[in-house]
């Protein structure tokens, strides 16, 4: 019987508990450090393979990784073949059950994680578009504001460090804020209302800013 296990819905304080038997199940798993020996093992790797990237080329990357794969299974197979012929038995392919396994993919499986893809792509799409062409003033205002933040961004840091620093953020905030949702969810909302407020300031004093489907939604409630 296979074994069950169990991921945080909503990841609260009391949760609602649900099967994860689906790839996102197990990637929040390693991200919300279900299993401590896992997730470490994840987030080193991860670190190696910034730091490695980050000295050499990706090619060289992969090429050498599969020439050290190549060799270290060559040599495992020559040294049990040879081990089979001292002891007089029968020699067996060291990794029959791995040849063995089926590596197919379910084409519905393909086909739901391509059309999830497909729709979180469409999804940005339309949104950068509204976004990029002004559908709405203050909307293509506040990213215009990002963008520039970012200038900054990059400015001050690599592209390296920015890779560092968002890999230990999706395996520290995560977690952080599960374990002191009670703390900070008062402070989280705190500043929406002032953002919400800031907002509703800029609609009263700037209402040309407003979106036009938006306008034309509370112009027809009147």
């Amino acid at each position: 019987m296979a074994q069950t296990r169990f991921v945080n819905k909503k990841y609260s304080k009391q949760p609602t508990w649900v099967p994860a038997t689906d790839f996102p199940g197990k990637i929040l798993d390693v991200i919300y450090w279900r299993d401590a020996k896992k997730s470490a093992i994840v987030l080193s790797l991860a670190l190696l393979v910034l730091f490695v990237l980050a000295k050499y080329p990706l090619l060289t990357v992969v090429t050498y990784s599969l020439l050290l794969a190549l060799g270290a299974a060559a040599g495992f197979r020559v040294f049990k073949k040879v081990e089979a012929q001292i002891k007089k038995t029968d020699s067996e392919h060291p990794f029959s059950e791995i040849l063995a396994q089926d590596l197919t993919l379910p084409q519905e499986k393909v086909h739901a994680q391509a059309d999830v893809f497909v729709e979180h792509a469409t999804c940005i799409a339309n949104k950068l578009k509204k976004l990029v062409f002004v559908e709405s003033p203050l909307e293509s205002i506040k990213f215009g504001l990002v963008l520039w933040s970012l200038t900054y961004i990059a400015s001050w840091f690599s592209g390296f460090t920015l890779a560092i620093l968002g890999l230990l953020g999706v395996f520290s905030v995560p977690k952080v804020y599960e374990s002191n949702q009670e703390a900070i969810d008062p402070h989280l909302a705190t500043i929406s209302g002032h953002l919400k407020n800031v907002q509703n300031i800029i609609d009263e004093k700037l209402p040309f800013l407003r979106s036009a489907p938006v306008a034309a939604e509370e112009k027809k409630d009147q």
